[in-house]
């Protein structure tokens, strides 16, 4: 069995979550579309290239015809999700009229989205997902052509129906009569009786009350404070009449269904295949919103595995900065060779840095477009990224034995191409040790076709031939007396103000820098232990 190309791990890790739940979707096949989302793959590069086309048409749409995208959003609010009524189709059960109300109720939305979709040229400019005619649907759940939303087993359907039903009108009209007739004859006689054929006496006129009793003519209905009720009988015969009546029109309405529902298997497959359409449509409007919201840009698909991304955002991490009233700041990267080594300060953005590759990466893979000004893409085979805490109590490994399970697992794939994403390899080991393997695997992973990208904080790996060294800015070309005092008083917080997240290319004999120092010194650390830790380290 073919590998994933994306773990549910590694879908959280990137924080692609945070963008999948943004997607403003109005109807439950949306939902589904959305759930049902896949990366392309390299066969399937043809298919990419023309949702991108979809989805740059989708947004030019939405941008020059907001007011009318939105009123066919409001039109995919109305779908209803029938999918168990479908399968009632398939399976030759018969519906209910709520059920046949239902389609009906979704025939006539499917017609109004085509109308909608007509009025955006959408077929001219999208291209995709157009509506089959659902008319033949309506004419059959509306035989009158009323253009009213309800649904009725319209005497229409059957001769027998209307047969029944014209004796049932016939019948109540002759009980009418009957009632009407003996009404007369009972108030001739002195009943105090309505119009309606009811009788209210006061239970204090018992020679009423025993009158009435004894009359055959009468029913007791009920009792209520000071008062009994009764109602005029018609004849026995009116009711085991309509009885049977109303039985047969049960009946012949059922047959009416059976045959209402034979006839819509035949359209079952038109359902079925214009539900998928919208939920398709309501998905690219969605992600072409999406795309306006974040600014995201058409990615371009490479035929090599060089990734190049000119001030690319982390979208999680630049959303909650804008939110806070900060700014996220871009970062340029460009993946040539088989390793691309990452190093800064802890505090430095190394982690941002990489899940933004990955997150782009990702991105471009899923059909979505990318928040960068300039994107170059491979269409990998596989994403994986090691990030946090790998740690299983169930397994009874540490963080570093859950780590090391995870990236075997990538590096078993060596003969597919893929993007291997690792943050501070080896970090839950000894540091002697922690480097061995880490230069070890950046030796393994440079004679494998797939781009991998590694944060450290080892000196000595950025020597490892075959690979790109990149260092994060950090504090570098800050006076630290300048800012000491402010740091002091406010807190480590406010290095993230002053510090440079950018990536800089360097020379991979660069020594990493020492930032860790530079921060302690800012933090107010005793100086004679700052100048202790230089001396260890062979600073002068």
């Amino acid at each position: 069995m073919k590998s994933a190309y994306l773990s549910k791990k590694n879908f959280e890790d990137l924080d692609l979550g945070f963008i999948f739940e943004r997607l403003q979707l109005s109807s439950p096949y949306g939902e589904n579309a959305k759930k049902s989302l896949k990366p392309f793959l390299r066969a399937d590069i043809k298919m990419l290239e023309t949702a991108y086309d979809r989805l740059a048409a989708a947004m030019d749409l939405y941008q020059r015809q907001r007011a009318n995208v939105l009123e066919l959003k409001s039109l995919l609010r109305e779908v209803k999700q029938l999918d168990n009524t479908f399968d009632r189709i398939a399976e030759g059960e018969t519906l209910s009229v709520t059920e046949l109300f239902e389609v009906k109720q979704l025939a006539m939305v499917m017609r109004r989205i085509t109308e909608a979709l007509k009025g955006l040229h959408w077929n001219r400019t999208v291209g995709a997902y157009v509506l089959e005619p659902t008319d033949a649907i309506i004419d059959l759940l509306d035989p009158e052509h009323s253009g009213v939303g309800t649904f009725y087993i319209y005497s229409l359907y059957s001769e027998r129906l209307t047969k029944i039903r014209n004796s049932l009108e016939l019948l109540d009209k002759q009980a009418k009569q009957q009632l009407k007739s003996r009404i007369d004859m009972l108030i001739d006689e002195g009943y105090p009786v309505s119009a309606s054929g009811d009788l209210r006496i006061s239970v204090r006129d018992v020679a009423l009350l025993s009158r009435i009793k004894s009359d055959e003519r009468f029913t007791y209905r009920s009792d209520v404070p000071m008062y009994s009720l009764f109602s005029v009988k018609i004849g026995e015969s009116f009711k085991t009449q309509k009885d049977q009546l109303l039985l047969e029109e049960e009946d012949e309405e059922y047959e009416v269904r059976k045959h209402l529902t034979k006839t819509l298997e035949s359209t079952l497959a038109l359902l079925l295949d214009n539900t998928q359409k919208i939920g398709e449509i309501d998905l690219l409007i969605a992600k072409a919103q999406f795309s306006v919201a974040f600014h995201l840009i058409r990615p371009t698909l490479t035929p090599s595995l060089d990734v190049t991304i000119i001030e690319g955002r982390h979208l999680k991490v630049a959303y909650s900065l804008e939110r806070s009233g900060k700014t996220f700041t871009p970062i340029s990267v460009s993946l040539k060779k088989a390793v691309t080594l990452i190093t800064g300060a802890n505090m430095g953005g190394k982690t941002v840095s990489l899940k933004m590759i990955g997150q782009v990466v990702a991105m471009a893979q899923y059909g979505f477009f990318v928040p960068c000004v300039h994107a170059e893409i491979p269409i990998f085979d596989y994403l994986f990224i090691s990030v946090g805490d790998f740690q299983s109590i169930d397994m009874g490994l540490s963080t570093f034995g859950g780590e090391i399970v995870e990236i075997e697992q990538a590096i078993k794939r060596e003969n597919e191409l893929g993007l291997i994403l690792i943050d501070e390899l080896a970090r839950g080991t000894n540091p002697l040790e922690g480097y061995a393997i880490s230069r070890a695997l950046i030796e393994h992973l440079s004679g494998f076709q797939s781009r991998s990208v590694i944060t450290t904080h080892f000196d000595g790996l950025t020597s490892v031939p075959e690979t790109t060294h990149y260092q994060v800015n950090g504090l570098s070309g800050i006076d630290l007396n300048e800012i000491r005092d402010k740091i002091e008083a406010e807190g480590v917080a406010l290095l993230h103000e002053y510090m440079d997240y950018r990536l800089s290319e360097v020379s991979s004999l660069q020594e990493i820098p020492k930032e860790a120092l530079r921060i302690s010194e800012l933090m107010g650390l005793d100086r004679r232990i700052i100048l202790r830790a230089k001396a260890i380290l062979g600073d002068k």
